[in-house]
């Protein structure tokens, strides 16, 4: 290998040297707190000049997962790190950790709670019309697990606009990035009882109806419940089916 690397090549050798830090820090082969390897032995590690090993760097400090100090690079707690962390950690198995995607679900439900309140408070009469039409399509195919996926985006994306708050977009678009387009990879397609499903939208309908914001909430937190629920059920599924087709 040349010891003088183009910036090209060299920007892409840095990112795949600092996807495997990335990956060794999340699964616990560096603790927090604890130097990393010196850029030469990174170097002499992965065949990269020291260069690409000091750029390398510069991504885990931007990602928030070590802190570039003097004489190296140091581990940062995972709960100091930004966002950007989460789709790498839900990444590094087959299927990701039942316990973080259940706090993710937990907090999209906060979000959505939040801008279903913000949104019916703001929402003027064609607004809240449009809403209601989702909620109609959304219990015409409450049977199909992918048509009530694909109204529930869309009716938590016109709560999100209809509330016009900027760090709730950022915050719900981060999260849409980085968790709910991974979702459908892994096969989590939280199924519900039907007719508990029925109910709640039912009653999210008629809250949008009256203008009622508590009641809204109320709806929007049965329905994160029920999700929750469902996705624990089909983690646990597919968890079960991978054990036997490894055995």
């Amino acid at each position: 290998m040349s010891t003088k690397e183009q910036p090209s090549q060299r920007r892409s050798r840095s990112e795949q040297i600092a996807d495997i830090l990335r990956d060794d820090i999340l699964r616990g082969q560096y603790r927090a707190g604890e130097r990393l390897p010196s850029e030469r032995d990174l170097s002499s590690r992965f065949d990269a000049s020291r260069g690409a090993v000091r750029e390398a760097f510069k991504r885990l400090e931007q990602l928030g997962i070590a802190t570039i100090q003097r004489g190296g690079a140091r581990v940062v707690p995972i709960d100091h790190c930004t966002l950007d962390v989460l789709g790498p950690l839900l990444d590094l198995n087959d299927l990701p950790d039942a316990k973080l995607v259940d706090e993710v679900l937990q907090m999209v439900g906060t979000l959505m709670d939040m801008a279903a309140r913000m949104a019916v408070e703001k929402a003027t009469d064609d607004e809240l019309e449009q809403a209601q039409r989702i909620i109609d399509e959304l219990l015409s195919h409450s049977d199909t697990s992918i048509g009530r996926h694909e109204h529930l985006r869309r009716l938590g994306s016109l709560f999100i606009d209809v509330a016009d708050h900027l760090v709730l977009k950022l915050i719900a678009n981060g999260l849409r990035t980085t968790f709910m387009t991974r979702m459908p990879r892994f096969g989590i397609q939280p199924r519900f009882d039907s007719d508990e499903f029925r109910g709640v939208a039912e009653q999210l309908r008629l809250a949008l109806k009256a203008r009622s914001a508590p009641e809204v909430g109320v709806a929007m937190r049965a329905l994160n419940r029920m999700i929750r629920e469902g996705a624990r059920t089909e983690l646990e599924a597919e968890r079960i089916s991978e054990k036997r087709i490894s055995a």
